[in-house]
């Protein structure tokens, strides 16, 4: 090869090897991730993948810091930012293109002023920018009161008591699911406290709003975007129907009637009876000075618990169905002829057995159960029976046939009554009703008496409804049995209570509603 050749071979060479591009390694790209807005979630038990959107139309307050963290799949590497879920404004952080898990939880105590919550999802980057909406679920609850009409703050009590903090025109609270705060508000027309006990769920919204009451109220439940509302009006009596009003103090009964637990009125005499562990008889009582007028004993029945009479124009009815523990099986009510009670010293009674339908649990639960009785009336053929609810303050309303025989009571409904119903009566002739309870607040308790009338078709709760707060069982005693006259005027007896070398007699008092119903 000449040399000329070998040149011209070996500057080819070199060009070719010297023009050869070097690969370029590509650069990480990076994608802006923006939190937009928080979804609360609630998993529908039904399908356990589907989800059930939820916004509220009370704004939520959250905590103003929180944390979340991002988790590539692909390289394990986490990333962190903090955001304020009030203001999501600046909420966002530059990630290189993957996917990616996310997780944040605001956690909390049993009650907040803020919404704990959990929140966790998953999505793939490859954009430049990518908007989250949290995917978030809580454990928690909401309780509001209206600031209207209101004394003072309201608080809740479990345990201890929890002060309620105002923003707007709302005091409110998050309480955790599980909780049953009694939630107690002072109304300022005439300073008395309403309460209540509240068994908190998750995703419901418990609003209370103290209204002057013309007579009627009404609870409304309505299914709201966020949290179920459960709205309640807490009704003040204003006008004809006084909010408060101690009966006519009328005598002392005797100390032979210190746990009088019934009344009963016919061929213009009064008869009461005594509850559990008393004799097994019908006491005729001189209404002017409280003594023992006449005693008549059943000789077929034990006083396990007398706790309330009912009557129509031929019968008495005893209601031995008190059950403090929850656990009798023994349920009774004596059906006696009224002419024998009136001309005999000694009686004998037929027998109505009867079981709840709702109770299944038999355990003693000593003031500590929903299946206690103190009472009923007789009304349209049957008998109808109002429990008394140490659980949750409520009644519960059944029937049962008035003729002999064993029977399972038929559940009607539940009345939020506010407190203890002891006893209950009606007016045969216009179906005005009358119960009487106390509200069981240790120093607080306070006795009262619903009234009922003009209700469609015997749903007696479905009227005009007024609660009258009565006075203090320091004063009155605890008061156990009402009887209601035909012009809604009548009687009201309370049985003794003796504490700490304190006593307070039993006692018979006289009102007249006639201008109430």
């Amino acid at each position: 090869m000449n040399k000329k050749l070998q040149y011209v071979i070996s500057l080819f060479l070199l060009l070719s090897f010297g023009c050869e591009k070097k690969e370029e390694q590509p650069s990480t790209q990076e994608g802006l991730v923006r939190l937009s807005e928080l979804e609360l979630q609630a998993y529908n038990q039904g399908t356990p993948s589907a989800r059930l959107q939820s916004g509220s139309t009370w704004t939520h307050v959250f905590k103003s810091e929180a944390k979340i963290t991002f988790t590539s799949e692909q390289t394990g590497e986490q990333y962190e930012l903090i955001y304020d879920p009030n203001n999501f404004g600046n909420s966002s952080l530059k990630l290189p293109y993957a996917d990616y898990t996310y997780s944040t939880e605001v956690s909390g105590n049993n009650y907040e002023n803020f919404l704990p919550y959990t929140a966790k999802g998953e999505f793939r980057l490859n954009s430049a920018s990518l908007e989250i909406r949290l995917q978030a679920e809580t454990e928690y609850g909401l309780v509001t009161v209206k600031n209207k009409n209101l004394e003072s703050a309201p608080i809740m009590v479990d345990g201890s008591s929890i002060n309620m903090t105002l923003l707007g025109n709302h005091y409110y609270k998050y309480v955790k699911s599980g909780r049953e705060p009694v939630l107690e508000i002072i109304e300022n027309i005439f300073q008395n406290t309403i309460r209540r006990t509240i068994s908190v769920e998750a995703y419901k919204h418990y609003n209370y709003r103290v209204i002057v009451s013309d007579g009627s109220s009404e609870v409304v439940d309505l299914q709201m975007q966020d949290f179920d509302l459960i709205e309640e009006d807490l009704m003040v009596n204003v006008g004809t129907v006084p909010a408060t009003q101690m009966p006519q103090f009328v005598t002392n009964l005797v100390s032979e009637l210190r746990e009088s637990s019934g009344l009963a009125y016919f061929n213009n005499q009064l008869w009461t009876i005594n509850d559990s562990g008393n004799e097994n008889i019908i006491y005729q009582v001189d209404e002017s000075n409280g003594n023992t007028l006449k005693r008549v004993r059943v000789s077929n029945a034990e006083n396990i618990d007398w706790e309330s009479l009912a009557q129509n124009e031929e019968y008495l009815f005893i209601g031995d169905f008190g059950n403090n523990s929850g656990n009798r099986k023994d349920l009774t009510i004596y059906k006696i002829e009224k002419s024998k009670v009136i001309s005999q010293e000694e009686v004998e009674a037929d027998k109505i057995t009867f079981s709840y339908p709702d109770q299944s649990d038999f355990t003693p639960a000593l003031n500590n159960n929903n299946f206690d009785c103190e009472a009923f009336f007789f009304a349209n053929g049957k008998l109808h029976l109002f429990s008394k609810n140490w659980l949750d303050n409520k009644t519960k309303y059944y029937t049962l046939p008035s003729t002999p025989g064993g029977y399972e009571a038929e559940f009607i409904t539940e009345f939020d009554s506010q407190g203890l119903i002891t006893g209950a009566d009606i007016n045969p002739i216009t179906g005005d009703i009358a119960m009487i309870g106390y509200t069981n607040a240790g120093f607080s308790t306070q006795c009262f008496v619903w009234l009922f009338s003009g209700y469609p078709s015997f749903d007696i709760f479905q009227g005009k409804k007024n609660r009258i707060v009565l006075g203090s069982p320091a004063v009155l005693g605890q008061t156990e049995a009402i009887y209601l006259k035909a012009d809604n005027s009548g009687w009201i007896s309370s049985e003794e209570i003796s504490a700490g070398g304190f006593t307070v007699p039993p006692k018979l008092f006289s009102f007249d509603y006639s201008n109430f119903f």
